[in-house]
């Protein structure tokens, strides 16, 4: 048999893919979201990659950047070559683990939402896996299925306001001291909208601010103040107690639990079978 001749030494794999996302995305910003690393590496692959081929894949301005006419040719051929490699890649995970499941999600529901529903997907033979990220689009090549709190127009998830039992809260919300407040940052702890839905007058609330829903409602739990939060991400505590819903004051959030598959999913397949279970929850 003729020896193969080796194959040509090729620019480093996280400069091409650096190169496809950002030409696809339109900006090195929303490719290193996607990738999950700074705009300065991005940045500093692309750098790489022009000065190894000796050519400029893309033209800087003061308002961002644009492919080159050389970059905007061979795109299209560097995205066909990333999906192959990721069905590929995708196709070795099935026969190493046909019965494995990713889904991609935020922290947040992977530990609030998901995580209380992985024990009954379990003890239907499903495997599912979290892949924490902070978008959808970051998502992609990443997960065989995304679930995210988003805005859209399914059936909207209410918010609503929570304390522990034993935490001395009126049940008139107009009494509501502006202190006494839990504050989660983003829409998914929106004070402004559920106290106009309560029917609160210019309601400021002056409390601790959290950026991650899991760590404010541990501190509601322990009687640290009031919380507004999308429903799905309390309901463990609310159905575990350890949390009370004191005004019954259910306000639209805006938003809705999207749960989807990230690539084409056969009829039957785990991936298929983990969205069904998960729908009907």
């Amino acid at each position: 048999m003729a020896a193969q001749p080796p194959r040509p030494k090729l620019p480093p794999l996280s400069a091409l893919r650096a190169f496809e996302a950002a030409g696809r995305l339109g900006g090195f910003a929303p490719a290193a979201q996607e990738l999950g690393v700074t705009p300065g590496a991005v940045t500093a692959h692309l750098k790489t990659l022009e000065t190894t081929l000796g050519v400029a894949l893309f033209e800087r301005h003061h308002r961002g950047v644009a492919l080159t006419d050389l970059g905007a040719r061979v795109l299209p051929e560097f995205t066909d070559a990333f999906r192959a490699l990721e069905t590929a890649v995708r196709r070795l995970e099935a026969e190493a683990a046909p019965g494995l499941v990713r889904i991609a999600t935020t922290s947040d529901l992977a530990q609030l939402w998901l995580s209380p529903r992985l024990p009954a997907l379990r003890r239907k033979g499903m495997t599912v896996v979290p892949v924490p990220v902070s978008t959808p689009e970051a998502a992609r090549g990443l997960a065989d299925l995304a679930l995210f709190l988003q805005p859209g127009d399914g059936p909207g998830v209410p918010l609503i306001a929570t304390a522990a039992p034993a935490y001395p809260v009126d049940p008139d919300p107009s009494r509501l001291d502006p202190r006494e407040t839990l504050c989660l940052t983003g829409p998914a702890g929106d004070w402004e909208r559920w106290s106009q839905g309560a029917g609160l007058r210019d309601f400021q609330p002056r409390g601790t601010r959290h950026s991650q829903a899991a760590l404010a409602i541990e501190e509601a739990v322990n009687g640290a103040g009031v919380l507004v939060i999308a429903q799905p991400l309390v309901d463990q505590a609310l159905r575990g107690g350890r949390l009370i819903d004191p005004f019954a004051v259910a306000v639209p959030s805006g938003l809705t639990l999207d749960l989807w598959p990230l690539q084409d999913t056969a009829p039957g397949s785990a991936a298929a079978l983990v969205l069904d279970a998960l729908s009907a929850t």
